[in-house]
């Protein structure tokens, strides 16, 4: 036995503190930190549908499973009435996962940020899921509800569904030794990315040529559903297809340029296929994408105000199947007042070529624009009253309905349907441009022109081939005089001075540039069509047609002579 001086217990005690110090440094680099650990759902519920003011209520809940029945989360809130939030951190395995909720009424789901499940509006019992690829590491989730009366249910569950994407993260690039990806490819290889600049020199020395190549680009990629901007950079001509989509058509000469299209994508892989080819010159291909928002709605996009001036924020926003209410005295849903309400309907959609009309009921007061023309203008309180006007459509429309609501009976109807199928617009009708009409502009050499008495109305006009593009290349263009609308376009070649094979017409256009080629020296005679195109009836429609033929030089003559369009 031996007794510790007060000293050699100091000791002890510096000693113990050290070693107590020193496991405490190790756990707290060791331990996670709190601020990262998933502690379940910090839950908010408000004593309102609208999710406004000050929370009655918030804690923590290990998952979202209710079914309070006819009930209410806690004494003190209104059952018919109330809204919830829930957000939470989640570790996760990289993977696809599919997020489920079930509601009775209305259940939004974000993750990081983005809106993946989107249910705003009064409704049984139902459930919604959404599929969505996550990186591995940490994810914000957040979820809001509300209920409006009957029974009142929210839950939220998520279950790995696919593993990583396989690690096949290359384009398979196709090179040809000519611009038209004719033949077999001269090179095959993977390309990382799309992300060219090669300037004079080529993709592959010794294998590729630096001018007049092609190449083509071809992978599937797993993207999240939403709607997607694609952007090509080119110089000269490229071509993009996503999903089997033709996106991006700029299949000409050209410096370089971007072009840039959006679309809404399914969730999964997709195809993705990019064509490009150089002529001569500086040589660029590149390709982005970029996520931007969620796809666009199947229904109408309704947005209500507690107003009839459609100020302020929206008391509420759903998503309409269609705009066809007869609320009589009532409203439009919980929290919306039954007079001196209005409302604000989007939506775009796509329309085959022909007029249409478009009809509006109303009590009191509506708008429509159609592709932004301010079609229909009655805002003034009036009995149910119909409206209709017609306007020729093609293609992607944007909607606009605008409606308010003064006091007494309130209704809303629209309705539309083509009125004339396939119609050219008012104005429309054959339009014809001759080498002798002052629509037709040619430039170059003077000296290489030539005409004769031959061909449409017994005028025509040629030259000799060039072999290439050169300096001071001839040119002819042919400009109309259109009406908005879809015309099917025709070149007359004439039996005489069409000893061409490859007559290369570039089409102007709505949609951008198309390269036709015509064997003139087996069409003498006769109209050849082009194809049908949408014009927009300003200078920027017309043909041109050059002398580059890539022919022998001066072995060959090229034809000028008549152009057509016939409405659609």
């Amino acid at each position: 036995m031996f007794t510790l001086t007060n000293s050699s217990k100091r000791a002890r005690f510096s000693g113990s503190l050290i070693v107590l110090l020193l496991l405490a440094a190790i756990f707290a680099v060791s331990a996670p930190q709190a601020a990262n650990a998933d502690s379940g759902w910090h839950a908010r519920y408000w004593d309102n549908s609208t999710l406004s003011g000050t929370p009655l209520l918030e804690q923590t809940e290990s998952e979202i499973n209710h079914d309070w029945g006819s009930g209410a989360p806690i004494a003190g809130i209104d059952h018919n009435h109330f809204s919830a939030q829930w957000q939470r951190t989640i570790d996760v395995s990289a993977g696809v996962y599919r997020f489920t909720a079930t509601m009775d009424d209305g259940m939004r789901v974000w993750v990081d940020g983005l809106l993946i499940i989107d249910s705003w509006w009064d409704s049984q019992v139902h459930s919604l899921s959404a599929d969505f690829y996550l990186n591995s590491g940490s994810h914000q989730l957040k979820v809001e509800y509300y209920q409006v009366g009957g029974q009142a249910i929210a839950k939220l569950n998520w279950v790995a569904v696919a593993g990583p994407p396989t690690a096949i993260y290359n384009w398979r690039g196709e090179y040809f030794n000519n611009m038209g990806l004719s033949g077999q490819p001269a090179l095959v290889r993977d390309d990382p990315v799309i992300d060219f600049d090669w300037g004079g020199g080529a993709p592959a020395w010794n294998v590729i040529s630096a001018d007049q190549f092609s190449a083509r680009w071809t992978r599937d990629i797993y993207l999240n559903a939403g709607r997607y901007r694609f952007t090509i950079s080119a110089d000269d001509g490229a071509r993009l297809w996503v999903n089997g989509q033709l996106l991006i058509d700029q299949w000409h000469d050209a410096s370089e340029t971007y072009y840039s299209q959006e679309i809404d994508l399914p969730g999964g892989y997709i195809p993705i296929k990019m064509e490009y080819y150089e002529h001569n010159g500086g040589a660029v291909a590149k390709l982005s994408w970029l996520r931007i928002g969620n796809a666009a709605s199947s229904g109408w996009h309704g947005e209500y105000f507690n107003n009839p001036w459609l100020s302020g924020t929206p008391t509420m926003v759903r998503n309409d199947e269609a705009i066809n209410f007869n609320w009589v005295y009532g409203s439009p849903a919980s929290g919306i007042p039954v007079d001196r309400f209005s409302v604000r309907w989007t939506r775009e959609l796509s329309f085959m070529p022909g007029t249409y009309r478009f009809t509006t009921t109303a009590d009191d007061g509506v708008r429509l624009w159609v592709k932004g023309q301010l079609l229909i203008d009655s805002w003034t309180e009036q009995p149910s009253t119909s409206y209709s006007a017609d306007i020729y459509l093609d293609g992607a429309t944007a909607i606009k309905l605008e409606y308010f609501e003064g006091s007494n009976l309130a209704s809303v109807q629209l309705a539309f349907g083509i009125d004339t199928p396939v119609s050219p617009p008012l104005g429309g009708g054959v339009v014809v441009v001759d080498d002798e009409d002052s629509g037709f502009v040619q430039g170059g050499s003077e000296t290489a022109w030539r005409t004769a008495a031959a061909g449409y109305h017994g005028h025509l006009t040629y030259t000799w081939n060039n072999d290439k593009v050169r300096a001071g290349y001839n040119w002819g263009r042919w400009y109309p005089h259109l009406a908005v609308g879809r015309y099917e376009l025709f070149v007359y070649i004439p039996d005489g001075h069409n000893t061409t094979t490859n007559a290369r017409y570039w089409v102007s256009h709505q949609g951008g540039y198309t390269l036709r080629r015509v064997d003139q020296s087996a069409n003498g005679n006769r109209w050849v069509s082009l194809g049908t195109y949408t014009f927009r009836g300003t200078s920027r429609d017309y043909v041109s047609l050059a002398d580059v033929t890539f022919e022998s030089r001066l072995s060959r003559q090229i034809a000028y002579d008549a152009v057509k369009w016939e409405p659609r």
